[in-house]
């Protein structure tokens, strides 16, 4: 295969997977966020950099957020909103539980809803795409492991910034003020 087919192929399977997301899922998701005091994001690995992505265009809203045992975050508790990207793993199982157990909701972004994970969740966005080698509910990719549902949580995320910038009628500009401003390039 040629860089153009490859090229052709990754971006149906993005497309495909963020059409068959559903909307009132995302929105429920959108208002879980807004209504959160301070939301805390925890993901490993690639979903994990997805996550930090996140977190990072949260503080650009305004919003208070964290990754989950960065040195800088605080406790989580009432009021508070903890984000959960994929929900495969047992770390992120019991990351839950204490978050569950101080008092916080649990929103999550999985391929499996129905997982042990999503019993626990408050908000379930369901992302149908690849995880590692595939399973039932998952749209296939040509590429390996999770690099599929990666690509399209990040996408995601960045759809749900920008509802919440409708949401909270919050400008670009405004999110300017609020990115880094020791690294020159906002200068």
């Amino acid at each position: 295969m040629r860089y153009k087919e490859y090229a052709s192929k990754v971006v149906k399977e993005i497309e495909q997977v963020l059409s068959d997301v559903d909307e009132e899922e995302v929105l429920s998701f959108v208002d879980a966020i807004a209504e959160a005091q301070k939301i805390q994001v925890f993901g490993m690995g690639r979903m994990g950099f997805s996550g930090r992505a996140f977190a990072m265009r949260l503080k650009h809203l305004g919003l208070e957020s964290y990754m989950v045992w960065e040195t800088v975050t605080p406790a989580i508790g009432e009021g508070d909103l903890l984000i959960v990207n994929c929900g495969c793993t047992k770390f992120g199982e019991e990351v839950a539980k204490l978050a569950k157990k101080a008092g916080a909701k649990v929103a999550l972004i999985t391929a499996h809803p129905d997982s042990d994970i999503g019993k626990l969740s408050d908000v379930i966005v369901r992302l149908p795409a690849q995880v590692l080698r595939g399973g039932e509910g998952e749209i296939p990719s040509i590429q390996p492991m999770a690099s599929l549902f990666e690509q399209t949580l990040l996408i995601l995320c960045n759809i749900v910034a920008l509802l919440l910038m409708d949401k909270l009628r919050i400008t670009e500009e405004d999110m300017e003020k609020m990115h880094t401003n020791l690294d020159s390039y906002m200068g």
